[in-house]
């Protein structure tokens, strides 16, 4: 790779990281921190590259780019040696990077104590989802299939729920690749895609105009939309994104943005479904390390915000299939995301996916507490008037 494209990725890679910062908002070092940034100055010579602090000439970084690695963008985990640890060599530069900011931080005067204890997750889950998308193909996307798959359970019934949306506001918060977000513009839905990430924005984007349809985008943490007060939402949507975030902070912001008559919609993994928790060990490179799958406490905690909340729950004995696609099939769960294979792949799986969801129907209404071993949970939250 050039010198001057490992330079500009350098550059790129450190300001999104240091703008991932983020510290109280009554802090005046909000502001001072902005301008910090905007002062800094990247000049590089012979592959060393130095980043100066503009207002003060003798407060400096040199940052020898061989200790880096750079990678074409689409660059695919199963492409590395087998030999190699199977973490994508970029993400190590998240560590390098965020220690040569707080280095430079540290001597310009600047006491990064007064960082909010979120952030550090933010920035790791940023990056996470940032090189994610990076490695994303949108024509490899199908929006329909991905939504009405039969292994698609919980979009289904959501969708089966949610009934005509068509003018109605939404709010998909941890958009992700826009999967969710395209969907519901294609029926009809005025819609906000909002996520911690800026390439997974990017991608949700491209992915709408590819589909012909249009969704604005947002560049914001869960746990705090920086949005105007004023505005609802008819729906608010969190697929598979509460896992990741701090529960109560997210719904005490959600509420904050629902209509008087409008729904908040969520699905999520549970975390006491024993096969499901042995893939979660091994699959250490397709998630991040903050998950933490809903427990019922978790659950619980949607009765301090909402009065009237409906649950549905899914894959129990239709997890038989992940198990044929790691026991018999041999695939590596960290070569490939389980949960989208199943999808794509749909039409392979439907001689199966079917007759056992109709066990799990059987078995969920006559033994209740078999659902707290289902690997996901659909909620549908609202407030009512009485």
């Amino acid at each position: 790779m050039p010198k001057k494209i490992k330079f500009e990725s350098f550059k790129y890679h450190f300001l999104r990281i240091a703008n991932s910062y983020e510290f109280d908002r009554s802090n005046k070092l909000n502001k001072t921190w902005n301008e910090f940034i905007k002062s800094l100055n990247f000049t590089t010579k012979n592959g060393v590259v130095t980043v100066e602090y503009t207002r003060d000439s003798n407060i400096f970084v040199d940052i020898d780019l061989k200790k880096f690695s750079f990678y074409e963008r689409g660059d695919v985990l199963q492409e590395k040696n087998v030999n190699q640890s199977m973490h994508d060599p970029r993400s190590l530069n998240f560590e390098n990077i965020t220690h040569l900011i707080n280095h430079l931080a540290e001597i310009s005067g600047f006491n990064l104590d007064q960082l909010n204890d979120s952030s550090d997750r933010h920035i790791s889950e940023s990056q996470f989802h940032d090189l994610w998308a990076e490695a994303e193909s949108i024509n490899e996307i199908d929006v329909l299939k991905l939504n009405q798959a039969c292994t698609s359970p919980e979009m289904r019934f959501i969708t089966q729920r949610l009934g005509n949306i068509k003018g109605k506001t939404v709010l998909d918060i941890g958009c992700g690749l826009g999967e969710a977000s395209v969907y519901f513009a294609m029926l009809g839905a005025n819609v906000t895609a909002l996520d911690i990430s800026q390439k997974m924005l990017e991608t949700a984007n491209q992915l709408a105009i590819k589909n012909s349809v249009k969704v604005n985008t947002h560049l914001a943490a869960a746990e705090d939309f920086q949005i105007p007060d004023n505005s609802k939402f008819d729906i608010i949507y969190a697929g598979n994104l509460l896992h990741h975030v701090d529960i109560e902070q997210t719904l005490n912001r959600i509420t904050k943005y629902l209509s008087p008559h409008g729904i908040f919609v969520s699905w999520d993994p549970l975390a006491y479904n024993p096969a499901i928790n042995y893939y979660r060990s091994i699959a250490t490179e397709v998630r991040t390390i903050d998950e933490h799958p809903l427990t019922i406490g978790d659950i619980k905690t949607f009765e301090k915000y909402f009065n009237c909340i409906e649950k549905k729950y899914f894959w129990l004995t239709t997890l038989i299939i992940f198990i044929i696609m790691y026991c018999l099939q041999r695939r590596n769960p960290n070569q490939e995301r389980y949960w989208k294979s199943v999808i794509k792949e749909e039409k392979s799986w439907r001689w199966l996916y079917y007759p056992l969801e109709k066990i799990d129907e059987i078995l969920l209404k006559l033994l209740t507490p078999l659902r707290w071993l289902c690997w996901n949970i659909v909620i549908l939250a609202k407030n009512t008037n009485e």
